[in-house]
C-alpha cells in the first residue's frame, strides 16, 4: 500500500521545517506497494531522520499519533497536526522559549542526591507549540544516557 496523503503531507512539512533550519532530512524510503492491510500485520511507522544537533528521529504512525525521538534521551508523543511544529521548535534550538528543560529536582541537595543515584540532570523536555489559548505543551521525561546530551543541557530551564 503506498503512503497515504496525510503521511505524505507530514513528510513534506518535516522537510520544510528541516529546510528552514538548514537540516534536510535523510531520504524517506517508499512504502512497500505490495503490503496489504488484510495480511493482519500492523504496518511499521514511516521514519524521518534529521541528523545533527539535536539529533531527531520522527516516527509517523498510520493512526496519526506520532513520536519525536530527541537525542535518544526523550520521546515526545505528538498528534500529527503538531508534529512538524514540534520539530520546528526543536530545530530552532529553544529559540523564543519553545523548547525547555524542566528540572525535576531543585537545590544543591536535590542535585547531589540525583547524581548519587546515577542521574546528574533529572528533568523533562518541554516543547511549546501554537500561541495564546491555542498553545499546547508536549512533555517527555529525559532518560539518562552517558554521556548526557550537551544540546539538551544547553536548553533554557523552565521557570515555575
Amino acid at each position: 500500500m503506498p503512503i497515504d496523503e496525510a503521511t505524505q503531507a507530514a513528510v513534506r512539512a518535516l522537510w520544510e521545517a528541516g529546510a528552514r533550519h538548514g537540516r534536510a532530512p535523510a531520504p524517506v524510503p517508499e512504502a512497500d506497494p505490495w503490503e496489504d492491510d488484510a495480511q493482519g500485520a500492523e504496518r511499521s511507522p514511516l521514519v524521518v531522520v534529521l541528523a545533527g544537533t539535536p539529533d531527531l528521529q520522527v516516527r509517523l504512525y498510520r493512526d496519526g499519533q506520532d513520536e519525536v525521538h530527541v537525542e535518544d534521551v526523550a520521546t515526545l508523543e505528538v498528534p500529527r497536526r503538531d508534529t512538524a511544529m514540534v520539530v520546528d521548535a526543536l530545530l530552532g534550538g529553544g529559540g523564543g522559549g519553545r523548547a525547555r528543560r524542566r528540572p525535576r529536582v531543585r537545590g544543591v541537595l536535590g542535585n547531589v542526591v540525583a547524581a548519587l543515584v546515577g542521574s546528574p540532570a533529572p528533568s523533562d523536555l518541554e516543547v511549546r507549540v501554537g500561541s495564546g489559548d491555542a498553545g499546547r505543551v508536549y512533555r517527555a521525561q529525559v532518560t539518562m544516557r552517558h554521556p548526557m546530551s550537551g544540546w539538551l543541557l544547553s536548553l533554557p530551564v523552565a521557570e515555575d
